[in-house]
């Protein structure tokens, strides 16, 4: 019986055996014929930077003591980055390969230094943190191409907000837009014109659609003449004019409950009009809470009190900041497929 289970033993392990090397070689014939991604034109949008590597980054740019933890925050127009080190957070911000072709290396440097001006101002913002060489900013290079990375200081607190809170909110936007017209710099930064929020948005939009809905596009044409018109209308040179948050929407800033305000995310930074800035959070958090938006309103306005002019001019404003949106949704490749029509439909019904 013991010769007869060995027996067996031998023969199944040696059909295991053969078994194996027969899939190893099935396996390497077809790794002949697969797809060589260096040897291709395939492009990567975005790439996905684990944690592990943005700690390595962290820990050779940067002056800090002891290991260094990352987690990743969030993923989107940039990739979010929680970086800790043993008694401090602070957030790296990555942004996508396709941002350093189209934002040069003087307009990124804008931004960063902006917001480290506004820190030694005492405004309340996140504030880029200077490496070992003193730089503000690094590149990474992706699959897709290089990639700017930055690390900034960590704001305390939730984006939930009452009442009381959208006053903080309001006066610290006031206080930002004021403070920043003491910056001076010879650096580059685009300008939010009534041209680029409007004719731009509605291209990128029309160019979404293509021409075969031909109905939207002519909505879309007929839009953009409407509020064209209404801008004409207005005052522009009582409505003021200079560096702009970009997309001050109600989220971008973290709130304690102690009522200690960090407001983050300046990477749509321009030079604008003022009063976009204050539309912008109409448009999203004060259109559904009336309430929190006219404390917001107050807010800044016990800061920097608005001329007739801006204050006619919010409402048009938010349709603006909404065409805004819309241009930028269309532009992200890899969250175009949710653009549904419950998405179209929404988006419509803001004008």
């Amino acid at each position: 019986m013991y010769f007869f289970n060995k027996l067996f033993f031998l023969l199944t392990t040696t059909l295991a055996f053969t078994s194996l090397s027969s899939f190893e070689n099935e396996t390497l014939s077809k790794q002949k014929d697969a797809f060589d991604l260096k040897e291709s034109e395939v492009s990567i949008v975005v790439s996905l930077v684990d944690p592990s590597t943005i700690s390595k980054i962290v820990e050779k740019y940067y002056d800090f003591e002891g290991p260094v933890k990352t987690t990743i925050l969030s993923i989107g127009i940039n990739d979010i980055y929680l970086v800790e080190t043993e008694n401090k957070k602070y957030v790296l911000r990555l942004s996508r390969g396709d941002k350093y072709l189209t934002m040069t290396a003087s307009e990124f440097q804008f931004e960063l230094e902006w917001l480290e001006f506004l820190n030694q101002h005492e405004i309340p913002v996140s504030y880029p943190i200077r490496r070992l060489d003193n730089q503000l900013y690094g590149l990474i290079q992706a699959p897709e191409g290089p990639r700017f990375f930055a690390l900034f200081s960590y704001a305390e607190g939730t984006t939930d907000m009452n009442v009381e809170q959208a006053y903080i909110l309001g006066k610290t936007l006031a206080q930002l837009h004021m403070a920043s017209d003491k910056f001076k710099t010879t650096l580059n930064r685009n300008h939010l014109s009534i041209d680029n929020l409007i004719t731009d948005s509605i291209k990128r939009i029309k160019d979404f659609f293509g021409d075969t809905d031909q109905k939207t596009c002519a909505y879309l044409d007929g839009l953009a003449e409407n509020l064209t018109q209404q801008i004409s209308e207005l005052d522009l040179d009582n409505l003021n004019y200079g560096i702009v948050g970009g997309d001050v929407h109600g989220h971008n800033q973290h709130v304690t409950k102690d009522n200690h305000i960090t407001m983050f995310d300046f990477e749509f930074c321009a030079y604008g009009y003022r009063v976009y800035d204050i539309a912008t959070f109409k448009w999203s958090r004060g259109s559904t809470d009336i309430e929190l938006w006219h404390s917001f309103l107050d807010g800044y306005q016990s800061i920097r009190k608005l001329s007739d002019s801006e204050l006619k001019a919010i409402d048009i404003f938010v349709k603006i900041r909404n065409l805004w949106w819309m241009g930028i949704r269309v532009t992200l490749s890899e969250s175009k497929h949710k653009l549904d029509t419950k998405f179209w439909e929404r988006a419509f019904s803001r004008f």
